[in-house]
């Protein structure tokens, strides 16, 4: 059974300044031990890309070299499950409407709508609240334990 990554469990787990990194690390190398492919998709790495690379957010940001040959390592992994582009927009309106969310719950809608089109069950991240409201997805908090 795959474990999809939300982009703060990435950020957590390659930005070594992040104050859950080794929490990460730790909960991912342990999932990866078990045999666990990771999914990941596009929407997720692409913000992963934007946030990794920000001198706003990091005092040791990521060079885009570097953190463009990253996303790709991880892309192409045997350890991967690569998730399709993105939900068909129908579907995630649809989300959004019955569970009532607005404008700040679009991209987070739209990876719980692909991650339910791949039959992915499972979301490491730290905004549990953010997707506890889809019954499809079990949110796992990114902890070893």
């Amino acid at each position: 059974m795959s474990l999809a990554l939300d982009t703060d469990v990435l950020i957590h787990w390659f930005m070594t300044g992040a104050p859950q990194h080794r929490a990460v690390r730790a909960f991912l190398d342990q999932e990866l031990d078990r045999g666990v492919p990771l999914a990941l998709g596009p929407q997720v790495l692409y913000e992963f890309l934007h946030v990794a690379t920000d001198p706003r957010r990091f005092q040791n940001p990521l060079p885009m070299d570097e953190a463009l040959d990253l996303v790709r390592h991880l892309w192409q992994a045997p350890e991967t499950h690569q998730l399709p582009t993105a939900a068909p927009p129908d579907r995630v309106t649809t989300l959004m409407h019955r569970h009532f969310l607005g404008r700040k719950r679009i991209l987070d809608t739209a990876l719980a709508a692909t991650l339910e089109a791949a039959r992915i069950h499972r979301l490491a991240t730290f905004n549990r609240r953010d997707f506890e409201v889809f019954g499809f997805l079990e949110v796992v908090e990114p902890v070893v334990g």
